[in-house]
């Protein structure tokens, strides 16, 4: 009988013990209650649920990066077809599309050159009368929009960390959006500011 009242005190205590040191950081913060600082360090942090806060759902635009990759590629074919005397016209047709015209018979391999060397991430489909179309590969496309997603969560860690919130969550949700929570922040308006 005794040994069973020992195993009861120690559950007993041991049980205090823990709920004091998981529950007393809270109380005492609560009702400013005197507390040693390592044990209010060690209170628990509540998430948005409890403790309210501000979540954004954020969509990345990574047809920009798309779009300027192909200004970019189809200017520099431009410019070397200028250099190499090749009389084509360069037009862009739409996000992941361009088009050269123009290209005279004998200048083919002058121009394939040119494209090979400028145009590598792209495509190349030869149509009537000198043209060229080039459209983006899909694993370069697929490339260029994880690293948008990427550098837009990097941009807004760093904007978050403005706002001064202790324990944000940003997380990538699907293919082109961002999932931010921010615990504790009331202000919505200015949370967007921020961010952007």
């Amino acid at each position: 009988m005794s040994n069973l009242r020992w195993k009861i005190i120690t559950i007993l205590t041991v049980f205090v013990v823990f709920f004091g040191i998981g529950v007393y950081p809270i109380l005492a913060a609560r009702y400013n209650l005197p507390a040693p600082q390592w044990l209010r360090d060690k209170q628990l942090k509540l998430g948005l649920d409890l403790k309210g806060g501000v979540q954004l759902v954020m969509r990345v635009e990574t047809d920009d990066a798309l779009r300027v990759k192909t200004e970019q590629d189809s200017g520099r074919l431009q410019e070397e077809l200028k250099r190499r005397g090749v009389p084509a016209t360069v037009t862009i047709v739409d996000l992941t599309t361009f088009r050269a015209e123009g290209v005279p018979t004998g200048q083919e391999a002058a121009f394939r050159q040119a494209a090979e060397q400028e145009a590598v991430d792209f495509e190349r489909s030869p149509g009537a009368g000198g043209s060229h179309t080039f459209r983006i590969r899909e694993n370069v496309a697929l490339r260029l929009r994880e690293a948008a997603v990427v550098q837009a969560r990097q941009t807004i860690e760093r904007r978050v960390n403005e706002l001064g919130v202790t324990e944000p969550s940003i997380a990538q949700q699907g293919a082109n959006q961002i999932l931010v929570q921010l615990p504790g922040v009331s202000d919505v308006d200015r949370a967007k500011q921020v961010i952007g």
